[in-house]
């Protein structure tokens, strides 16, 4: 009876949480009135399907905007364990589409579980600079996000985010199109993975640009 008790109250804890989560979601389109722009290349079709997404990482806002913004694609957002972990807020993220990774341990956990949720048919938000960007300037790539790449074949998009958040202005985000990278080529994969950070770094760095210039 006692597990019976407890499994409902689990269910109705997640169904309230799941309410909120959507009332929390037209507030954010109310404060910062996303605008979704596709660069040049960019293939709106391939959204459809499971995508590795990776972002810069401007603000802790960054991590609920962007799924909040792009409502329509299911993703798992990589949240630090240092977040995940924090009890006020814990229970949002265990009953929403959040993937702990601890950043402070050699912690491949979240790579098993993000290959999951790719399978399933659903994309993952990565932030490769595992931290924020305080000055605006985009911090260096850690490979992680290719690794997953090479283990599903899932396609990685860039997608930048600018706008400093302010409240009743715009909020952007920039869709990219892929790098042509092979993660299968030959060589060591060290290596070959810090290269392909370093690509897809350049590549958010000129999206932003080119957002700036227009």
């Amino acid at each position: 009876m006692k597990d019976i008790l407890k499994k409902t109250g689990h269910s109705i804890l997640s169904i309230v949480i799941h309410i909120a989560y959507k009332i929390w979601t037209l507030f954010t389109w109310i404060l910062y009135r996303p605008k979704i722009t596709y660069m040049e290349g960019a293939d709106r079709k391939m959204l459809k399907s499971p995508c590795i997404l990776i972002a810069n990482h401007t603000c802790h806002k960054d991590g609920s905007f962007v799924p909040q913004a792009l409502h329509r694609i299911k993703m798992h957002v990589l949240v630090t364990s240092k977040w995940y972990d924090k009890k006020t807020i814990n229970i949002f993220f265990k009953n929403l589409r959040y993937i702990s990774v601890n950043l402070e341990e050699m912690d491949n956990s979240w790579i098993d579980k993000a290959k999951k949720v790719l399978e399933n048919g659903e994309s993952v938000l990565i932030f490769p600079e595992g931290k924020l960007s305080k000055d605006g300037t985009l911090l260096e790539f850690q490979p992680g996000f290719l690794m997953l790449a090479r283990l599903t074949d899932a396609p990685v998009i860039p997608i930048a985010i600018s706008g400093g958040y302010r409240k009743f202005h715009r909020q952007n985000i920039l869709v990219g199109n892929r790098v042509d990278f092979d993660v299968h080529k030959a060589g060591r994969p060290s290596v070959i993975m810090k290269e392909g950070a370093a690509m897809y770094r350049q590549k958010m760095e000129d999206m932003l640009k080119t957002n700036n210039k227009s």
